[in-house]
């Protein structure tokens, strides 16, 4: 197990989840995004591990160390956020969009744009820009911060367990089909 890679995980998920949820704004969640993918490096979004998971680029132990780490640090995110409001205000967390069908396909779109730019510019600005402009479209990008807000908020009904899960599996479907895309259509010829 790589310490430092899980903990560039972990803080980088803590980062982007505690911007995103102190702001409210995803052009802020995607600057901070692209901060972190600049100066630690990671994957940090949990649509991404999952798709290199999936596509044989991580090893699954290495994966799901990383996807652990990004759960734990949108779970501490959200602990942070209750704790500053002193566990007498109400929780901020806001439920993502129902899992229907546009959200379901923007979230498939989403991963797969996301991962696109990803997988050819290494992270960065690109995919911090990009984050800002998915996000508008109502993807939810903080797939370990819904987790954490869900947890922290003890919101765990049917509908909010499908939106959160549902999402972060149909961005990392997207984000998938990305990196297959890119290796069967786009690889440049030798």
């Amino acid at each position: 197990m790589d310490r430092n890679r899980t903990m560039t995980e972990f803080v980088g998920s803590l980062a982007v989840v505690f911007f995103a949820v102190g702001t409210g704004d995803v052009m802020a969640t995607g600057l901070v995004l692209a901060v972190f993918m600049i100066a630690m490096g990671g994957t940090i979004l949990p649509m991404f591990t999952l798709a290199k998971m999936a596509s044989g680029r991580d090893e699954i132990e290495d994966g799901m160390n990383d996807f652990i780490a990004q759960m734990f640090g949108g779970i501490a995110a959200y602990a942070l956020v209750w704790w500053q409001s002193s566990a007498t205000d109400a929780m901020t967390w806001v439920a993502p969009a129902e899992l229907g069908a546009y959200t379901a396909v923007a979230s498939l779109f989403g991963g797969f744009l996301m991962m696109m730019v990803y997988d050819r510019q290494g992270g960065g600005w690109e995919v911090g820009i990009l984050a800002w402009m998915v996000g508008l479209a109502g993807v939810s990008l903080t797939g370990a911060g819904d987790f954490g807000g869900m947890l922290v908020d003890s919101a765990w009904d049917m509908t909010n367990m499908l939106s959160v899960f549902g999402g972060m599996i149909a961005s990392g479907v997207g984000a998938y089909i990305a990196i297959m895309f890119g290796e069967q259509l786009l690889s440049e010829e030798e």
